[in-house]
């Protein structure tokens, strides 16, 4: 739910594609940085890195970007932050146990309001996230026209 792919094709060469993303990625996110992403470009074509361009109060959300770089293609996969994905495992297991015991103790029907707002919650991260990876797609499409 929280993984896409994506390949990149270029006229570039490996090492010419290789050098645009290393000049655009720094090692890790510094205050007034100019640089779109953090993470690692190795000589060997692989890609580990996140983007810092839509860096705010939901940066948890930002995807980390892996992948690899094949002569003129890069093929990517976003994925969100394993503490994240603990995070979310974590409230779509205990919310049902929690709602459930508030139904036996107080007997209300409207405690069970609680399930389709899980739904809901899930919906709108999973929307944050797509649209986080949809902006990293276009910045990093953009070096390669």
């Amino acid at each position: 739910m929280f993984k896409k792919s994506h390949i990149i094709k270029s006229k570039l060469s490996k090492e010419e594609i290789i050098e645009i993303l290393q000049s655009k990625v720094e090692n890790f996110n510094r205050d007034n940085s100019n640089f779109d992403f953090e993470g690692k470009i190795n000589s060997n074509g692989e890609i580990n890195i996140k983007p810092t361009f839509d860096y705010g109060p939901r940066n948890q959300f930002r995807p980390e970007i892996s992948g690899k770089i094949h002569g003129n293609q890069i093929d990517l996969v976003f994925d969100l932050s394993s503490i994240m994905k603990k995070i979310l495992w974590f409230i779509i297991l205990i919310e049902p146990i929690f709602v459930l015991f508030m139904y036996y103790q107080i007997q209300m029907k409207q405690i069970l309001l609680f399930f389709p707002f899980l739904i809901v919650f899930i919906l709108i991260l999973k929307f944050t996230f797509d649209n986080k990876v949809k902006k990293s797609i276009t910045k990093l499409e953009s070096y390669f026209k």
